[in-house]
């Protein structure tokens, strides 16, 4: 409010300015100030809005508060920072543990996350002084040799890169980590060990050969030829993790374009009943309506028509699992399960329920001080009585059939099955507690 008017050569003896006028200046420079910080720029008060100003002064200022610039921090900003930062305490235990090559990407990712949210980034950044615009180290043209990183606080930089380097010392568990970080014992100098870590597995052989492998993988899995128990939109979400992953481990030049990605995704859906057709339903859409480019989408859109298709199928099965009963002898509708699978119960598929023969165990009850259990007349048999055999399809024919054929086989009856596959009564089979099928 100590505004006052200089004197000029045209008005040497000017009037005091109007404490009317002070205030409406005031009230101008906290408007100002305000919106400015809303807005994170400068504003132009010779076009700024009357209703707004109008709108600041009637409802958001107060005479008694203190005008801050907006480039500076409010003082409950800097409060709840300072809270939250004192509340945070870095817990080594929190941070991802490289095991092989194949674990760098996600080790870096959930690293840089990691000292993020602990306030602990400058023990990753580079070791010299970059150039912000390209990105390179720079150079002292006084001696010729690269600037060293040089911290604000040397005391708290120390103090951080003791504790940080006794959690790289426990977390890098390969063997060319653990070299790296024993070269830098004796200097603890984070910055070191961390871009020397970045240089080898981001641009090493075994960074190359984990690109092959996902490239591969991304090139030949297929939905319906895999070994997938869980939901399609598990498989689509897993399927674009493999992608993000390839890409994030190539160079821009070398990244895959939006149409190879959709490409491979699209041949992983070859044989799916219910997703094999969006591609093309969706080319067909577009061509039919006239739009420009009826071909073209990208693998972020083609991903969301998959996930929003399989939303429905996989909300049919959900209503089916749950049924807390074991299983034996049931058809796989997948297909094509391995070995080790076979002997694993852990996971049913919910279509083979048509064809289950479920045994639920009766509650335990004591009797004579001792638990027993009642037994269940329909699995019971008497000493010395035959096995009554199932008519099974060989596995290699039933994996030739169609999904829709397999569930519609596992509704037939078993004198039906056995008429059909020419099986007379009498003849015995292997009897197996898994997926497994006996040959005719």
């Amino acid at each position: 409010m100590n505004l006052m008017v200089r004197p000029t050569w045209g008005v040497p003896h000017p009037e005091p300015i109007p404490i009317m006028h002070k205030r409406r200046m005031v009230i101008i420079v906290a408007t100002y100030h305000h919106f400015s910080r809303l807005r994170g720029a400068s504003l132009d008060m010779r076009t700024f809005p009357v209703r707004l100003y109008d709108y600041f002064r009637i409802s958001h200022y107060s005479h008694d508060e203190t005008s801050v610039p907006w480039q500076v921090e409010l003082p409950s900003q800097v409060n709840a920072k300072a809270s939250f930062l004192r509340n945070i305490k870095p817990n080594s235990k929190e941070y991802k543990v490289l095991r092989d090559y194949k674990g760098w990407l996600p080790f870096r990712e959930s690293m840089e996350t990691m000292v993020m949210s602990h306030n602990l980034l400058t023990m990753i950044l580079p070791p010299f002084e970059t150039n912000p615009k390209t990105g390179e180290f720079m150079i002292d043209p006084a001696n010729g040799k690269l600037i060293p990183y040089e911290p604000d606080d040397q005391g708290l930089d120390k103090l951080q890169r003791t504790w940080f380097f006794k959690v790289l010392t426990d977390i890098c568990q390969t063997p060319v980590a653990k070299k790296i970080v024993n070269q830098n014992r004796n200097t603890m100098d984070t910055h070191q060990v961390w871009h020397e870590l970045y240089e080898h597995y981001q641009n090493s052989i075994s960074s190359k050969m984990r690109s092959q492998e996902l490239l591969q993988y991304a090139h030949t899995a297929q939905l319906a030829n895999s070994n997938h128990r869980g939901s399609y939109q598990a498989w689509i979400t897993t399927f674009t993790e493999t992608i993000r992953q390839y890409q994030a481990l190539q160079t821009e030049e070398n990244s895959l374009s939006d149409q190879m990605c959709v490409d491979f995704l699209n041949n992983s859906m070859r044989g799916t009943t219910h997703l094999k057709g969006i591609l093309d339903t969706y080319y067909t859409a577009r061509k039919a309506a006239g739009i420009p480019n009826p071909l073209d989408i990208t693998f972020e859109e083609y991903v969301e028509r998959l996930i929003q298709a399989a939303q429905p199928y996989d909300a049919s099965l959900g209503q089916n699992r749950g049924r807390g009963s074991r299983s034996a002898n049931f058809h796989s509708i997948l297909g094509n399960e391995s070995d080790e699978e076979e002997d694993s119960d852990d996971e049913e598929d919910p279509r083979a329920s048509l064809e289950v023969f479920q045994s639920d165990w009766d509650h335990k009850s004591k009797s004579g001080g001792r638990k027993e259990c009642k037994k269940d007349d329909r699995f019971y048999k008497k000493p010395g009585t035959p096995t009554k055999q199932r008519a099974m399809i060989p596995r290699t024919k039933w994996n030739t059939l169609d999904r829709e054929d397999q569930i519609a086989w596992s509704t037939i009856s078993e004198s039906a099955k056995k008429t059909i596959l020419g099986t007379p009564d009498n003849e015995k089979g292997r009897d197996s507690n898994h997926s497994s099928y006996q040959q005719p």
